[in-house]
């Protein structure tokens, strides 16, 4: 019901911002530490200014949308943070969390159906260097190595993340499982130690909603700046109804009410793809970007040369 005024509003804090926009390119292509620090600024600042011109287009339309940007509002205002951003937490309860959340995507099919995204940047020379950011003990990563080898692929795959007790994990378990994935400790928000098209493919799957606006930003646009092919992130969308179905099944199936509080803190930060569209547009990469829901219950961020 919203998607005509978030558009909208997308469209005018563009027009905006379009000078500033226009002056950061350059120096963002460059890897410039100073412009992905600006950047961050003023994607914080324009995505405020969108959800506020959300709500005063809603209140101009009918009844319906103007309840529906209402309720949009207050379930996205999730001030308490998850578990795992928590930099207290215990080691062992945060590998648990994500143990359960990786066995709710396999539940779910979520990998198989990311990995289809995947597969057009994938190219015709059957070898692929993908990096993996905020890749936390390797899910995905893990879970594309296998559907690639099952096709015939090559991928050089490197998980990236800044927590160490996920890379051990995940290393561990790409040595039981046979899996060719490296493991490595990357900030996703500086890139700066790598090449612009250092990588073919950079992914990022499920980790948006623990970035602020102004950060996604910034990721997005050293992804693209390394990226030679394309830029592939999936995160969940913002849903109160996919929350309850997805918070019950996870208390159902593990019993674990820290898993249940993360998901249900989850799914109020998730982004919505009008969102996600102003991000990528704030960056000289932005025109490429592709950017839509997907079923069941996710964003998809992309772009390809």
């Amino acid at each position: 019901m919203l998607g005509h005024a978030r558009s909208q509003a997308v469209t005018a804090v563009c027009q905006e911002h379009e000078q500033a926009i226009v002056a950061l390119a350059p120096r963002l292509e460059q890897g410039e530490r100073a412009a992905r620090v600006e950047l961050d600024r003023l994607a914080e600042h324009a995505f405020a200014s969108m959800r506020s011109r959300v709500g005063h287009l809603a209140q101009r339309a009918n009844w319906l949308v103007s309840c529906s940007a209402t309720l949009d509002a207050w379930w996205c205002d999730a001030r308490e943070p998850e578990y795992l951003d928590d930099p207290a937490l215990d080691a062992n309860k945060r590998v648990g969390i994500v143990s359960r959340l990786d066995g709710l995507n396999a539940m779910l099919g979520s990998y198989p159906l990311f990995f289809e995204y995947l597969v057009p940047l994938l190219g015709s020379d059957r070898h692929t260097r993908v990096l993996d950011l905020a890749a936390g003990h390797g899910g995905f990563a893990l879970a594309a190595a296998a559907l690639a080898e099952r096709r015939g692929r090559t991928l050089e795959l490197v998980a990236t993340d800044i927590k160490r007790e996920y890379l051990e994990l995940g290393a561990r378990r790409a040595r039981s499982a046979g899996l060719d994935v490296h493991f490595m400790v990357q900030d996703a928000l500086d890139l700066s130690n790598l090449q612009t098209g250092e990588y073919d493919v950079v992914t990022c799957t499920q980790s948006l909603h623990h970035f602020r606006p102004g950060q996604v930003a910034v990721m997005f646009a050293e992804a693209a700046r390394v990226a030679r092919r394309g830029v592939l992130f999936i995160d969940g969308a913002r849903s109160a109804l996919h929350a309850v179905g997805v918070v019950g099944l996870g208390l159902l199936a593990y019993r674990d009410s820290a898993f249940a509080h993360d998901a249900l803190i989850s799914f109020r930060r998730f982004f919505v793809p009008e969102e996600l569209e102003l991000l990528a547009r704030l960056s000289p990469w932005g025109a490429r970007a592709s950017v839509r829901w997907i079923p069941p219950a996710h964003c998809l961020l992309a772009t390809a040369s």
